[in-house]
């Protein structure tokens, strides 16, 4: 499994905004206001940093201490928005968490290309990566975030409707929040 360490090497330019102790998440209460846990790699970037963006394009958001209840319900949300896509008959046959399989949203670029996972058993660490892109091309990477992030850096992921002008080498971060 990927780690921070992996994507600190593609993405040097983090280690300037990483905390210096392990942010304080109430990951148990996510887990019961969302009745799932999320993936280790997700919980391992978010008490290192805050809500990442990278090169002004992917916008990675993490829970804030205290703020724990607002991350999930911009999760429901986005969930709401999911559901909206499934009664067009815009998601290749997607749905939305709880549903079995159903996805859960983890990330999104500035263009509306939105990240999820895909909910396909009890253990979160092997739920692979569903992208929607804003053309409405969805493809699935079989990796975590991590993962993910570090290969749209250096290459090896797949871009399927997403720009290729973004995200290469060394990419510009910026860190949001509290």
């Amino acid at each position: 499994m990927f780690t921070v360490s992996h994507l600190e090497s593609v993405a040097p330019d983090l280690l300037a905004h990483r905390s210096e102790a392990s942010r304080n998440i109430d990951f148990e209460l996510i887990y019961r206001l969302l009745g799932v846990d999320l993936p280790s790699d997700f919980k391992e970037l978010a008490r290192a940093y805050r809500t990442l963006e990278f090169d002004e394009f992917l916008r990675v958001p993490v829970p804030q201490p205290g703020k724990e209840e607002k991350y999930v319900d911009g999760m429901r949300y986005e969930l709401e928005i999911m559901q909206d896509l499934v009664d067009e008959d815009m998601t290749e046959g997607h749905v939305g968490f709880p549903e079995p399989g159903g996805v859960i949203p983890w990330s999104e670029s500035l263009s509306g290309d939105v990240f999820y996972w895909r909910f396909v058993g009890e253990d979160p660490d092997a739920w692979p990566v569903v992208v929607n892109s804003r053309n409405q091309e969805w493809w699935e990477f079989e990796g975590g975030a991590i993962a993910f992030l570090v290969g749209l850096i250096d290459g090896s992921v797949e871009r399927w409707g997403l720009p290729d002008a973004v995200l290469g080498p060394n990419p510009s971060v910026r860190v949001l929040g509290g």
